[in-house]
């Protein structure tokens, strides 16, 4: 009798998991949860962006078939928050296009999986359409490498700049950038230059290797065009911010690579979409700390699961912001960003408790962020270079220094924005500047402590 009383109140809680009610936006869903009824909705808003042919994720999410068959999967994913993947804390700071599930989807999800991942009655709704190619749509220009390079197998991280011509016939001024790499298991990041000055087309042509070696491309005067970083997306600039790109210049992709074990072929392509206006405003950029932190004294014992790093910056003048990256490595682990305002007031900016390497994205503010003038921004960045950390790439751990390989370290919240009054434009550069200078001091006598300090330990 026990058992079977048993049996009896498991079947009234499969029943009961299939007939939920829950709150959706302050609107109450009742009766059995489907797929044609409410997940694909779900599905396809949430992750077929990704989830579809030509795309990143490894498989599609956009039928019932697809689905169902990782339904376990999607229930463990999305109630852990691992996908979709949006590592900003709600709450702390407010952007677009959030990745984010809002907490009914999560339940929706769960109840559907808990019921059997039922199909539902009625005709499958209608696959959602995309932009083809490009997640922007068509664009005012396509460049790519003009030449494939092949990353070897194995070795050390590659750094190499490509210059392809722009031939446009007179200058133009890019509103977004969209990046596509062909070989995606390799390529760490690309940052994008314009050069006017002929020297990487130079430099090309010194050798029969596609491109040229060195970080960061080596042309002084070069027009930054931002860049790309693992599980970034499109770069969209402030509307009265577009960047120049020259008529005639080289576009450089300055790429770094990390060998997958085999040999990959890469030919990286970017689309720019034109703004029909110049530039208004000049962007400010600015990074806490700097250089992506080679002046901040990175030495991260092993085992080591809380190290600190952190800097600010207290602003001359008035400054709105547009967007914040912040960019680690894998032993990352933490990032807070705050702005301290002369009234005492605080305004969060970004905070991402469990930073994950594999999804480097660009926040843009919902609304753009005041900061008047007498404020200091402010960055926390936390490393775990602990054997428990599933994201650390040595095993056991070892010390770990600033550096430019993969598994160096490395550590910034680079913050892009522009002057509230544009006359005060150049203050604001001038202690942006000072910062830097330290800065680059700081990295000059850390370089030579951290070169001593492997002298010694090499005895």
């Amino acid at each position: 009798m026990r058992r079977l009383g048993s049996m009896t109140a498991l079947a009234g809680l499969l029943a009961l998991s299939s007939a939920v009610l829950l709150r959706a936006g302050g609107a109450t869903i009742g009766g059995p949860v489907t797929f044609n009824g409410q997940i694909a909705k779900v599905v396809h808003q949430r992750c077929a962006s990704c989830h579809r042919p030509g795309q990143a994720a490894p498989f599609s999410l956009l039928t019932y078939e697809d689905v169902s068959k990782r339904a376990a999967l999607i229930r463990a994913v999305t109630e852990s928050r691992y996908m979709p993947p949006w590592h900003a804390e709600p709450g702390y700071g407010k952007f677009k296009d959030e990745r984010r599930l809002p907490d009914h989807e999560v339940e929706l999800l769960a109840a559907w999986v808990a019921a059997g991942a039922p199909e539902g009655s009625g005709a499958a709704p209608p696959l959602p359409s995309f932009p083809e190619g490009w997640n922007l749509g068509e664009p005012d220009l396509e460049i790519a490498m003009e030449e494939p390079y092949t990353v070897p197998a194995d070795g050390p991280d590659v750094y190499r700049n490509f210059p392809a011509r722009v031939p446009t016939q007179e200058d133009r001024w890019v509103r977004a950038i969209e990046f596509k790499p062909l070989a995606r298991t390799v390529v760490h990041h690309s940052l994008f230059a314009a050069d006017t000055t002929g020297k990487a087309r130079e430099y090309d042509a010194e050798d029969d290797i596609p491109g040229y070696a060195g970080m960061s491309g080596g042309i002084k005067g070069k027009i930054s065009l931002r860049g790309w970083a693992v599980g970034g997306g499109p770069r969209i600039f402030p509307e009265e911010a577009p960047i120049r790109l020259p008529a005639g210049s080289d576009f450089i992709f300055e790429s770094h690579f990390h060998p997958s074990g085999k040999p990959e072929t890469e030919v990286s392509t970017v689309a720019l979409y034109f703004s029909d206006e110049p530039a208004t405003k000049e962007q400010i950029t600015f990074q806490l700390p700097p250089a992506f932190g080679s002046g901040a004294g990175l030495d991260i014992a092993p085992g080591d699961s809380d190290y600190t790093i952190s800097e600010s910056l207290t602003l001359p003048a008035a400054i709105e912001l547009h967007s914040v990256t912040p960019h680690a490595h894998y032993i990352g682990k933490e990032f807070k960003s705050w702005a301290e305002l002369p009234d005492g007031g605080e305004v969060p900016l970004i905070w991402i408790k469990d930073w994950d390497f594999a999804w480097q994205d660009m926040y843009v503010f919902e609304e753009r962020v005041v900061l008047p003038a007498g404020t200091t921004v402010r960055t926390r960045i936390t490393y775990d270079n602990s054997a428990e950390n599933p994201r650390n790439p040595s095993h056991p751990p070892k010390r770990v220094y600033w550096g430019t390989g993969s598994e160096d370290e490395m550590g910034s919240v680079v913050f892009h924005g522009l002057a509230l009054d544009e006359a005060e434009l150049p203050v604001i550069r001038d202690e942006i500047s000072k910062l830097n200078k330290r800065h680059r001091e700081q990295a000059k006598a850390y370089r030579e402590r951290i070169k001593e300090q492997k002298k010694l330990a090499s005895r």
